[in-house]
């Protein structure tokens, strides 16, 4: 009997242990299935324009504007902020005959190849793309806010990549060796708190590699939502955020093209996007200048008072105009008709723009060159196609005329201004 009672006992301690360390495993993974990175798709989607306005812009306009904001960047150490931006501008498939361009290919290049990046930069410079080979896991983290070899805003790099369309399986070389662009992707996502300093552009990413996903839960523990991802570019004051805060409405613009195609918002949350949205449109309409610009103040008087005084940039009145109105044109771009202005409002803000980019020194392009990205690709996208698309449609043309860029630079070449361009209004 005694040895009967040690035999169960000793088996119902094996049955406990084994029912503990069941136990404890079914938790784990349910744990590890809640903490998992989400599933991207590995082709970004893409946005295309919404409209063609002919009667904002001609095409003559559009391809002067385009000529002088080309990607003047080859050299030595090129700003990164500078080729990143140039890049979501012209879109990888950009070719220049200009030989101070670079182009689509090399500008993505200085940014996923190091050994690309050290021909510009030397061997001294801190690299740009810092690998994280730790354990099983292969991240990916793209310096940023750290000097001219970095990029400017969080996550911007790797949603210009996805804006341009580049997929995760891309090579990526790094200092320590080739990994997949999906590091990257995981490396955003590993980091993400809906409390960090700029979330606009890691929005962006999100809508573009898992816009089939409804929800996940960050490392922190947040569960993240669309919804939740929404209300938190929607609680900050207007006036605030970087770029006068024109990313998080660029985000929610992007957001609301998502949902049409995917529902990853609830109605009531489209709801509320579609109305702070459409206060944004009318706070636009009363605030610009008779002019047609835009500058730092242009969200006006806010519940707790006015845009205060010290929100401009360092680089002056006309920098910060270009900076507030070429933004606005571009997420006007994307955005459903009831979102937009009246046709007065646009068309002024669009010739101002025009007008403004021709008039720059070079200097000033080159010292503005971040902010004209957004504005020039806002007149392409208000003409129905992306920059490369306009540029290749240019070049075709002037290679029938047997004509090359160095001729359409001649101001007086009246064969490239109506064959090719036609008349500039």
């Amino acid at each position: 009997m005694n040895r009967f009672a040690s035999i169960s006992f000793y088996l119902l301690q094996i049955i406990f242990v084994g029912t503990i360390f069941g136990y404890g495993t079914v938790r784990y993974q349910a744990r590890f299935a809640e903490t998992a990175l989400p599933t991207p798709l590995n082709e970004p989607v893409q946005m295309r324009p919404r409209y063609d306005r002919p009667d904002l812009l001609s095409d003559a306009q559009l391809v002067a504007t385009l000529e002088k904001l080309k990607p003047r960047l080859r050299g030595r150490n090129p700003k990164i902020n500078f080729v990143d931006h140039a890049l979501r501008f012209w879109g990888v498939e950009a070719q220049f005959t200009d030989e101070q361009c670079l182009s689509g290919v090399e500008m993505r290049d200085l940014l996923l190849d190091h050994r690309v990046f050290q021909d510009s930069w030397g061997t001294d410079a801190n690299p740009f793309l810092i690998p994280d080979f730790r354990g099983d896991s292969k991240l990916l983290e793209m310096r940023t806010k750290d000097g001219a070899a970095s990029a400017s805003h969080t996550d911007h790099s790797l949603a210009s990549l996805a804006e341009v369309g580049t997929p995760l399986d891309f090579p990526v070389m790094t200092p320590k060796g080739e990994i997949e662009l999906r590091a990257a992707l995981e490396y955003s996502l590993r980091e993400f708190s809906l409390n960090q300093d700029e979330y606009e552009w890691s929005t962006i990413i999100f809508l573009h590699y898992l816009p089939e996903i409804q929800n996940w839960k960050a490392t922190s523990g947040q569960r993240i939502t669309w919804d939740h991802l929404a209300d938190r570019l929607m609680r900050q004051r207007l006036a605030d955020g970087v770029c006068f805060g024109n990313h998080r409405l660029f985000a929610l613009v992007s957001m609301l093209n998502a949902d049409d195609n995917h529902q990853i918002l609830s109605a009531e949350k489209r709801t509320d996007v579609m109305s702070y949205l459409k206060d944004v449109t009318n706070r636009l309409v009363k605030t610009q200048s008779a002019e047609g610009f835009w500058d730092s103040k242009w969200p006006g008087d806010e519940r707790d008072g006015p845009p205060s005084e010290d929100k401009g940039s360092p680089l002056g009145d006309v920098a910060d105009r270009i900076l507030a109105t070429g933004h606005a044109l571009e997420w006007w771009a994307f955005a459903p008709k009831e979102l937009l202005p009246p046709d007065e409002t646009l068309s002024k803000a669009v010739q101002w723009t025009y007008s403004e980019i021709q008039a720059l020194s070079d200097s000033q392009v080159k010292r503005f060159y971040t902010f004209l990205t957004h504005a020039g690709r806002a007149l392409s996208l208000w003409r129905g196609k992306m920059p490369h698309e306009v540029w290749k449609e240019r070049t075709e043309q002037l290679a029938k005329l047997n004509l090359t860029d160095a001729d359409s630079d001649q101001p007086d070449n009246k064969q490239f201004e109506v064959s090719v361009m036609g008349e500039v209004r």
